[in-house]
């Protein structure tokens, strides 16, 4: 299964590279990472632009939660593991294992879900991690991706 392809509205940059934002007038419904050849382009105003500002705070340190309201696309089952990522603190993570039993689903499923996470950062998926390593992040187990993880993990205090 491949990601949907999406238009951008807006381009954020940040220290873990940029980031791709879709918004409604009322809500997030897309943060993902794209890749450098992407232009920057920063909102002045609106819901994008209270994204940003969260953000920016995040990445300084000065945000451990995000106030944003949320409409991710997926399925009941995906919407019900990024609820549950939303608790998991900042400074803390959870093994797929500790997930899968709060859920009582499989590892496998929830690393699944992780995987599709259409909202990345704000919907904390990074906080997952296997229970003998890092883990992936998503859908990836090594390069650039689980960099981003380690560096994001480290920021916040969990690593």
């Amino acid at each position: 299964m491949n990601r949907p392809t999406i238009e951008f509205q807006y381009v954020l940059p940040s220290p873990v590279g940029k980031l791709g934002l879709v918004v409604s007038e009322q809500s997030v419904r897309y943060l993902s990472y794209v890749g450098d050849q992407c232009k920057v382009k920063i909102p002045k105003n609106g819901m994008a632009y209270s994204v940003y500002q969260q953000l920016l705070e995040y990445f300084q340190q000065k945000r451990k939660k995000f106030d944003l309201p949320l409409s991710p696309l997926g399925t009941d089952y995906q919407k019900r593991v990024w609820q549950r990522l939303l608790k998991i603190s900042y400074g803390e993570s959870l093994t797929y294992g500790d997930m899968a039993e709060h859920l009582d689903s499989g590892p496998r499923a929830i690393g699944n879900a992780c995987r599709w996470n259409p909202i990345s950062i704000i919907v904390p998926c990074h906080r997952v991690v296997s229970k003998t390593d890092i883990g992936g992040y998503t859908g990836k187990v090594a390069g650039m991706t689980v960099e981003r993880k380690i560096l994001l993990l480290k920021m916040e205090g969990g690593l």
